[in-house]
């Protein structure tokens, strides 16, 4: 009768001991999770933080006529109704390139272009001193902006783009734009979690 009284008397002890430690674990986790940033809190970091300076009084008016892809659209603007401008600063996936398959995230990133920027859109293209005003395959380069927003850092805030700094020569948005990549790094918006591999 003692041996199972003492084995009782363990046995709740122990219980108890375990109860505890349940509780305060429990106790610390709580704040912790308390202390973490809510998911919508890194959403709204990474689509707001860092916003670009707002363009040189030197932009171009432009419509768009259409998307070609995440970081390619289609302008007509006075001197040019056939313009082809690739987003300066940026790179989406790939859907169209040729011999390459379609990227994860490529579809999504085409579609949000779409949706920001769909025909009839008014647009201004602003150039940057610092780059080239086409590339080698005669797009136009440049930071296009719809009102005071520029397209090329919400699809880097979103997720939708990562930064691309061509031969070492950053433009003059790359401060902003890197920094609203590393938001949504954070935030794995987009390509940086959200897409299938």
């Amino acid at each position: 009768m003692r041996i199972l009284a003492r084995f009782v008397s363990r046995t709740v002890l122990r219980l108890a001991v375990l109860a505890a430690l349940v509780v305060a674990a429990f106790m610390a986790l709580s704040g912790v999770v308390d202390a973490l940033p809510a998911p919508a809190d890194l959403w709204t970091r990474a689509t707001t933080v860092a916003e670009p300076s707002r363009p040189s009084g030197d932009t171009t008016p432009a419509v768009v006529t259409r998307v070609i892809d995440g970081d390619t659209i289609v302008v007509s603007t006075d001197t040019d109704p056939d313009l082809t401008v690739r987003l300066l600063g940026i790179d989406t996936p790939e859907v169209r390139k040729p011999h390459t398959p379609v990227q994860p995230c490529g579809p999504q990133a085409s579609d949000r272009t779409r949706t920001l920027a769909s025909a009839g859109t008014a647009v201004r293209l602003e150039y940057d001193a610092t780059q080239d005003h086409t590339d080698r395959y005669g797009r136009a380069l440049a930071y296009v902006w719809i009102g005071d927003t520029m397209l090329n850092h919400t699809l880097v805030a979103e997720g939708w783009a990562r930064t691309y700094v061509y031969n070492h020569q950053p433009g003059r948005h790359a401060d902003a734009l890197a920094a609203a990549q590393r938001d949504a790094q954070a935030a794995r918006a987009g390509v940086w979690g959200q897409c299938p591999r």
